[in-house]
């Protein structure tokens, strides 16, 4: 079927005019403001300052002068943004998503710095996020390229011979024909979008590559949170290594002291048996932490990039630990652009929608033009002869769908079964994301007041363990007292140390929930 111009025109002024229905993100329900970002813990007390916490730290468990993490690591203070532009936040308007920063920063350690670093540039995960970011902007342009007409060159040339015996018709003579062609035809064809189901695909393309951007930024993120985990895993494992070292020499110091005690008769062999348990078990648990050391530092090497043979994070002499910073909190409305999961979710649901609306559109009649022209001649010096040999064609044709076994039908069922799949999965995450923050805010605030706690604790084991110590050296008491004593300040410094170090994983934990930026 040949076109007149005048349908053609009208062809492209319906394509033009086609609308989409707009699809706005679905609302999620979310809370006015965080449960646990309050000042309070469970007591009714509130969250130590930092030099409130440094007047109460304690010296180090066995003698010596106060480290300058045990100076510095205060309980950090979560200060929630109560800016009008948080305030103001809307959970259904999702805007740009916010530059990615280098969140590690604020814990001003050098190392930490050069290790996020090397993962962001080394990790093989990361780099095959920015691969898939590739593909999907290569998807977007094959998909916006069915936009415009598809033109192509066919030269051609043949030779042609027809029977002397070929059918007329009419009884007469006939001779054998042969024939040669030169033609060098412009091949044009285009489907007019009539009812835009090519722009919802390519708008569907589009949001495939913003989700693949912000699943790359959702690796990246969960990278370096993981290789920030996995540092302070270790600093914390090395202020327990020296906690332990420090008990060890004590122990050792029990041993001379209980056998000098037994061989001058003042004591029995009991407790010199005893002080040597003490040290072996102490010793022993050294070991389990240089065990559990060379795992996190494996992993930390494969964070990173590097063989973990190759790998080499040397201890960190003492019990020092960053200060853990404060880290502002935006209203929950703001978290569902700030997270990147969540805009990775949000993304492929609205790629969902549109590939949902080009299902539907599939169904209505579609509209090809198509045509060519070029020059044709039986010799190939005169084909440049254009004003007496060009030829060409113009047409199009309309394809209605009359019967395909419910085949589109399917496609569009399946298409809405898909976006009710995503719509799911997305308020889900919403809500994982919530609990996320709310549980690393639980953290921080709750192990401030495990932190308090655990520092008297070690100043009371401390105490009686110098108390007991001096009965024992008076003969007012045996040396089981003294391993009992021992043990309570051991746990106890161990237990401080454990802590100090599990604040700066919850903050890790707090900056992965708020999606790494503030």
């Amino acid at each position: 079927m040949t076109l007149r111009p005048s349908y053609v025109f009208l062809g492209l002024l319906l394509s033009a005019c086609a609308t989409a229905p707009r699809y706005r993100p679905p609302a999620v329900a979310t809370p006015a403001a965080w449960q646990h970002a309050g000042a309070a813990d469970t007591a009714g007390s509130r969250i130590p300052t930092a030099a409130e916490t440094r007047a109460r730290m304690p010296p180090p468990a066995f003698g010596g002068a106060l480290t300058q993490a045990q100076a510095t690591a205060a309980p950090a203070v979560v200060v929630p943004d109560t800016s009008a532009a948080a305030r103001n936040a809307a959970p259904q308007q999702l805007p740009q998503a916010p530059p990615e920063t280098a969140w590690w920063t604020v814990f001003n350690d050098p190392v930490l710095t050069q290790l996020e670093e090397q993962a962001l540039a080394q990790n093989f995960t990361a780099q095959a996020a920015v691969a898939r970011v590739e593909q999907a902007r290569a998807r977007l342009q094959v998909a916006n390229s069915y936009r415009s007409p598809d033109v192509t060159l066919n030269p051609a040339a043949y030779r042609t011979r027809l029977s002397g015996l070929r059918p007329v018709p009419f009884d007469v003579p006939i001779q054998p024909v042969t024939q040669t062609q030169y033609f060098v035809p412009l091949n044009v064809s285009y489907e007019v979008d009539v009812w835009g189901r090519v722009r919802r695909n390519v708008q569907a393309a589009r949001a495939d590559a913003e989700a693949a951007a912000a699943d790359a930024q959702a690796v990246r993120l969960s990278l370096t949170a993981d290789a920030a985990t996995y540092y302070f895993d270790l600093r914390g494992l090395d202020a327990e290594l020296a906690v332990l070292d420090s008990a060890r020499l004590a122990r050792v110091r029990n041993v001379q002291l209980t056998q000098a005690r037994f061989r001058a008769g003042v004591d029995n062999e009991i407790g010199w048996r005893r002080a040597e348990t003490e040290l072996a078990n102490v010793e022993a648990s050294l070991l389990e932490l240089g065990r559990q050391r060379a795992g996190v530092a494996a992993a930390l090497a494969t964070v990173v990039g590097q063989p973990a043979s190759s790998f080499v994070l040397a201890p960190r002499p003492g019990t020092e630990l960053p200060a853990a910073p404060a880290v502002p909190l935006a209203l929950p409305a703001a978290l569902l652009a700030r997270r990147p999961d969540l805009r990775r979710a949000e993304r492929q649901l609205a790629a969902a929608d549109a590939r949902t609306d080009a299902a539907r559109l599939a169904r209505r009649p579609s509209v090809q033009l198509t045509g060519f022209i070029g020059p044709q001649s039986a010799e190939l010096a005169k084909l440049s002869q254009i004003n007496n040999g060009y030829t060409y064609y113009l047409g199009g044709g309309v394809a209605i769908p009359i019967f395909n076994g419910g085949r589109l039908r399917g496609n569009e069922q399946l298409a809405q079964a898909q976006y009710r799949e995503l719509e799911a999965q997305y308020r889900g995450a919403a809500l994982v994301a919530f609990q996320d923050v709310e549980t690393a805010l639980a953290n921080l605030r709750l192990s401030a007041a495990q932190l308090a706690a655990q520092q008297r604790a070690l100043r009371a084991a401390r105490l009686a363990g110098r108390l007991t110590e001096v009965r024992y050296r008076s003969g007012l008491t045996n040396y089981f007292e003294i391993v009992d004593a021992d043990r309570q300040t051991l746990d106890a410094a161990r237990l401080l140390a454990q802590t100090q170090a599990d604040q700066l994983r919850y903050e890790v934990l707090l900056v992965r929930a708020l999606g790494g930026n503030w």
